[in-house]
């Protein structure tokens, strides 16, 4: 009897033709949580001086409240997207893993976007020597993205077949992720803080 309780609780929170579980699918918006609103940080706080400076402290937070409101809805969207794409995996793959491995390559894309982010916002350029062999080929743009693009599709398939073939990659990113959780609930706190200080800007402004 006991047994029967046990798995029909465990199947009330199963969704998408138990391609997901209620557990899996809270790491996974977690996972997506965390590389978002540390770059929303990072870019609201290089902002935060320059605001407060040419206005007043006040609308410094606020500019920070908005960007972590921004950030969660971004985050809703592609823990939305993330799902989507889910349901094309296998059927024979458990929901844990499916949600490492969308969460792992989720990841790498963002990391390689910050990458670039962080690169543009140092004013990094190429060499001109660089530049010159570009320009002389006449499609540079081509070029580059047959380079960059070949190094992202590694950076996303070795971890994720490891993932997939190896319980012992599987387990240690599993860890990773579990620490990550604990900063995106923390993330979460101050979405909820920024939430808080726009309504009450909205009502004393």
């Amino acid at each position: 009897m006991e047994t029967q309780i046990g798995a029909q609780s465990k199947s009330e929170f199963r969704f998408w033709g138990e391609k997901y579980t209620f557990s899996s699918l809270f790491q996974l918006f977690l996972v997506c949580v965390f590389p978002i609103h540390i770059w929303a940080i990072l870019t609201a706080l290089r902002d935060f001086s320059w605001v407060a400076e040419r206005t007043r402290v006040w609308d410094a937070v606020g500019l920070i409240s908005y960007a972590m409101i921004y950030a969660l809805m971004e985050t809703i969207s592609v823990f939305i997207v993330l799902c989507i794409l889910g349901l094309f995996t296998p059927k024979q793959w458990n929901a844990e893993r499916r949600a490492l491995l969308l969460g792992t390559l989720f990841l790498v894309v963002c990391l390689w976007a910050i990458l670039g982010q962080l690169y543009s916002f140092w004013g990094g350029t190429l060499s001109k020597p660089l530049l010159d062999f570009l320009v002389q080929t006449g499609h540079p743009l081509r070029i580059v993205w047959g380079v960059v693009l070949p190094l992202i599709f590694l950076s996303a398939a070795i971890p994720s077949i490891a993932l997939v073939t190896r319980d012992r990659v599987k387990d240690v990113i599993a860890s990773v992720f579990e620490r990550i959780s604990v900063l995106s609930a923390f993330y979460l706190l101050l979405d909820i803080v920024g939430i808080m200080i726009i309504f009450i800007r909205s009502i004393t402004e």
